[in-house]
């Protein structure tokens, strides 16, 4: 065999490289040094991955000693030939099974030297023996092997038993077709593992539907992909049918307490019959309790003002499958009037529609008129309350409040039924609570208490000043709880508020225009002389250009200073915002770099196109970045962040390492003189903000001391963008 390998070496090779079955030559110790590609193709590796590889590693666990015993039996010489059948383990991770034989080479001493082993793929044949004997252990289930799109490729003798087709007409047929059409939905749209089980009604051969409880299992194929679906079907008709019977038993059984010594009636939809029970008819004084029919014939009974209240709560229940619940008044033949309170069920058929209502009817006449002369007991002392410009709050003795008046409501937005679940802690704004709580317990002590200023939030998020009053309320000499009377004085507040601020403004107006007189003048002569060095014959014409620009730039910044003192017209121009951006990062950045800072711009995808005064935004950015730098005292990040909001607006987010602002010192931030600065005015915020309200757009600031401050700023995107980031989204 050697010398014939010798001689004729391309006829072996092609032999080895084209053989269909696995073959591998591996040294005496089971190494293998040499694989085809069938072998390859077979258990999922690359040639180079199979190569010095033990035999051992791609062994089953469980056939290894046995492999292990015929290996030493080779190596020992006691047989130069085996053969076994043994399970290997894909690259995937799944099990082949193989038919083994191997054959020993000796070298020139007659020494065992290497193996040949050759391999074939058995797994399809032992499925069918697993099958086999599944079929023999499940001989009172249905057993079907299917492809992966739901074709029977096996169907065992069962079928014909349990749902009268031959095992062999099946063969072909889409599994799909004979299931219910009501569980096909759920049967194609569930997420299924390897390992599944469904229930649903399956088609019997005469035309009935036989419930089915199906154990899957799913057999994948080397890539993972579904290959084959294995079904075990057991017919599990009766137990649904006992518990659908259980839960019926459970409901009527849950229904018959809840009606006890009440008033019943039924009405059965699909025959728009109605059913009352002797009971209903001697608690409302009917002497014919004998009385059914239509529910047109006893929709007369019902109050005429009370019709459309009760059918549109009946149309809602039937139509939506819910339970219902009102009051309303039955007119009776001595012309008096009945408040009862109707509870109605919603019974549903097999296809969950709505076939019957089954309810209870309670007479509540005599609460009804409880209720009516507790309301006007009530109404005789709240009547000042009631009608009192001011808001007035009762609270009970835990805080919580039990009444309001009208102008409460109007002061809080909130109607009197909401107030009425709420503690008076629930209203305050959350900086007052402490105060409130304090306030509330030295009143409750029957310690003096003047009246004070506190602030709320009401139910649109606005913060609302008032000026509180409290006065006890004792009922048989104790104290049950307090009446609150509360003065809205927000409006008050935000004149005095804003006057001083026009005040400022005004100041700061003057001043703004003083300022911008005595810089332009020495700009005019500083243009001049620009203009004179341009024609010179020195070699800086680049350079003078640039400062010929940032002085015009500079200029029209001072000039728009005097919008603190008169408006200002807007140069609009569709522009990149990240242009702008990075124009004033690269102007900026030497001012950074010398305080070992660095500054980085993360952007989403673009464009970020805005209608705005590229200068006058450039001057904004250049006032948040100064800003920046001088909070930071040491080196660190300046992140420029640029994103598209919910909105649609884009959002520039400028975030510092630096000192940070204190808390309470936010809210005065953009007030003329106010700064945090030293040896700052507070303008250059103040500007800020409001070329970017001319813009239409909106800033914010969020700070926290030693952690740094982050600046936000929106301006509303071009149409053109928004359209060309929505095809972009989709």
């Amino acid at each position: 065999m050697s010398s014939m390998h010798l001689e004729h070496p391309s006829f072996y090779e092609n032999a080895f490289l084209l053989a269909p079955a696995g073959i591998a030559i591996s040294s005496i110790n089971g190494v293998w040094n040499r694989v085809n590609p069938a072998l390859c193709q077979m258990l999922g590796y690359d040639e180079w991955e199979l190569v010095g590889k033990d035999i051992k590693a791609l062994t089953h666990p469980e056939d290894w000693p046995h492999e292990e015993q015929q290996l030493k039996e080779l190596q020992d010489g006691r047989c130069h030939s085996s053969s076994m059948e043994a399970r290997y383990i894909h690259k995937s991770g799944h099990v082949l099974w193989m038919s083994e034989q191997v054959s020993v080479f000796c070298n020139e001493l007659g020494t065992p030297d290497s193996l040949y082993i050759y391999l074939t793929d058995i797994s399809e044949r032992k499925l069918a023996d697993q099958l086999e004997s599944v079929i023999l252990e499940h001989s009172q289930d249905i057993i079907v092997y299917s492809s992966a799109d739901g074709t029977c490729l096996y169907a065992s003798p069962a079928l014909q038993n349990l749902l009268g087709y031959h095992p062999n007409e099946f063969i072909g047929l889409k599994l799909l077709d004979y299931f219910h059409s009501e569980d096909v939905t759920n049967i194609v749209e569930r997420q299924y593992s390897d390992m599944d089980k469904i229930c649903a009604r399956f088609r019997h051969a005469d035309g009935q539907y036989i419930w089915f409880e199906t154990s899957i299992k799913i057999i994948r194929n080397a890539d993972g992909e579904v290959d084959k679906i294995l079904s075990i079907g057991r017919d599990v008709t009766e137990r649904m049918l006992t518990e659908q019977a259980l839960i019926n038993s459970q409901r009527s059984l849950a229904e018959a307490q809840r009606i006890a010594s009440i008033g019943s009636w039924e009405w059965d939809l699909e025959r728009d019959e109605i059913y009352c029970s002797e009971e209903l008819f001697r608690i409302h004084g009917i002497t014919d309790n004998k009385i059914t029919g239509r529910f047109e014939t006893l929709l007369h009974f019902v109050h005429p003002e009370d019709h459309a209240l009760l059918l549109a709560m009946l149309k809602r229940a039937i139509d939506e499958g819910h339970n219902f619940s009102l009051e309303c008044r039955l007119k009776l033949s001595d012309n008096n009037e009945k408040h009862v309170h109707i509870q109605g069920v919603v019974v549903l058929d097999e296809q969950g529609q709505s076939s019957r209502i089954q309810g209870t009817l309670q007479d509540i006449s005599e609460q009804k008129k409880m209720q009516q002369l507790l309301e006007e007991t009530i109404d005789r002392y709240t009547s000042l309350k009631r009608y009192n410009p001011d808001a007035i709050i009762s609270l009970d003795k835990t805080g919580y409040i039990v009444s309001v008046n009208p102008a409460a409501e109007q002061i809080t937005g909130y109607s009197a039924q909401e107030l009425n679940e709420f503690h008076y802690t629930d209203l305050f704004y959350y900086e007052d609570v402490g105060r409130a709580q304090q306030w509330f317990q030295q009143f409750m002590k029957n310690e003096s208490v003047d009246c004070g200023e506190m602030r709320i939030v009401g139910k649109d998020g606005s913060v609302i000043d008032l000026l509180i009053t409290p006065a006890p309320i004792i009922i048989r000499h104790e104290m049950v709880g307090c009446y609150v009377m509360v003065k809205d004085i927000t409006e008050q507040k935000r004149k005095d508020e804003l006057l001083r601020k026009s005040e400022k403004l005004s100041v700061v107006g003057q001043l703004a225009a003083g300022v911008a007189h005595e810089i332009r003048n020495p700009l005019t002569a500083l243009k001049g002389f620009v203009k004179l060095m341009m024609h010179s014959d020195a070699q800086f014409p680049r350079y003078l250009s640039i400062m010929k620009e940032e002085l015009d730039r500079i200029e029209l910044i001072v000039s728009e200073l005097l919008m603190l003192s008169k408006p200002q017209t807007l140069q609009l121009k569709v522009t990149d915002l990240k242009d702008l951006v990075e124009e004033v990062q690269t102007l900026i950045g030497t001012q950074a770099i010398m305080k070992n800072i660095e500054i980085q711009l993360a952007a989403e995808q673009g464009p970020f196109t805005v209608h705005c005064d590229p200068n006058q935004i450039k001057q904004v950015i250049i006032n948040f970045l100064k800003n920046a730098i001088e909070a930071m005292t040491r080196e660190g990040i300046i992140q420029i962040v640029l994103s598209v909001d919910a909105l649609g607006h884009a959002r520039l987010q400028i975030i510092d390492q630096g000192c940070g602002i204190p808390e309470d010192k936010l809210p005065r931030l953009g007030e003329p003189f106010f700064t945090t600065k030293e040896g700052g005015t507070g303008l250059g915020l103040m500007v800020s903000q409001k070329i970017i309200e001319h813009h239409g757009g909106k800033m914010s600031i969020t700070s926290r001391v030693n952690y740094g401050t982050m600046v936000e700023v929106s301006l509303p995107l071009t149409e053109h963008t928004l359209k060309e980031q929505s095809v972009m989204g989709s």
